[in-house]
């Protein structure tokens, strides 16, 4: 699918707004250790190169970015927030009432199926968008 072209397929997911006003390709030169720097920040916000040079120059130009919609709204990260909250009371309460019962055995088996988690998740996350299991 053309970056111009609205998203007409559904996958489970919502399609992308079109926009109001179609993008033209430009050519712009960059050295090959200028676009490899540009290619590794991308990729940490889990953006395509192109998306960060167009944030980027919108950004200086008009003041605020260009992008119809934020990788990560704040409304989503308020959520992430919550559930975050949540999950660490009761994580610590279970804990606790591990330890108490004297079941350190099952504790440390479940903090080292959770670290090999935390790993994974990290490992998945340097992937780019669309290539994530």
């Amino acid at each position: 699918m053309n970056e111009n072209e609205p998203a007409t397929t559904k996958s489970g997911h919502e399609s992308a707004p079109k926009r109001a006003e179609p993008r033209t390709p430009r050519s712009i030169r960059f050295s090959d250790s200028e676009w490899a720097g540009i290619e590794t920040e991308a990729k940490s916000r889990g953006m395509s190169a192109a998306e960060l040079v167009r944030h980027a120059a919108t950004t200086v130009t008009f003041g605020k970015t260009a992008m119809e919609y934020a990788p990560f709204p704040p409304e989503i990260a308020a959520q992430v927030e919550r559930i975050y909250r949540g999950v660490y009371l009761l994580s610590t309460l279970k804990r606790d009432e591990l330890i108490l019962e004297g079941r350190h055995e099952e504790l440390e088996r479940i903090g080292k199926d959770a670290r090999k988690s935390q790993h994974s998740i990290r490992k998945d996350s340097s992937k780019p968008f669309g290539t994530r299991s």
